[in-house]
């Protein structure tokens, strides 16, 4: 019952601000989000594979072996975002491995890219004492 005079403590209308920004905080997570995910996985055309397995992400460094244009070119390297030489790849993976014992490398190698120039990656990774590498491929179709 109302008296006269008397407005309610809360009016009919719904307050729609607090959930406006609720939605606009998440529009703009999912946006750098999506934008840290495509930095760190460059274009790589991965070679196809016939048997490959699923291996866990979580804990995992992942570095792009982009090859350029011209094959005798050497290949860029990436981890993450960040392009890096070999020597600094060194560095880098032996820091990692230091905080994390369990470390695990995944490396996205275009199918351009010649073994010369992945052996390289793979010796960082030993002299890191990293023993879970792993390269990613995509799977060939199974019908013949």
């Amino acid at each position: 019952m109302r008296r006269k005079g008397i407005e309610p403590m809360h009016s009919e209308h719904i307050n729609v601000t607090p959930l406006i920004d609720v939605i606009m905080c998440l529009i703009i997570f999912f946006l750098l989000c999506g934008q840290f995910a495509k930095e760190e996985n460059k274009p790589v055309s991965l070679p196809l594979a016939q048997l490959g397995q699923e291996v866990d992400r979580e804990g995992q460094v992942v570095v792009n072996v982009v090859a350029k244009d011209d094959p005798r070119e050497t290949p860029e390297i990436y981890v993450g975002a960040k392009a890096v030489s070999a020597d600094m790849l060194t560095a880098f993976l032996y820091d990692e491995h230091a905080k994390k014992p369990d470390l695990k490398v995944m490396i996205r190698a275009d199918k351009a890219v010649t073994y010369d120039h992945i052996s390289p990656i793979l010796v960082s990774c030993a002299q890191a004492n990293i023993t879970s590498v792993n390269f990613a491929v995509r799977q060939k179709d199974q019908s013949p």
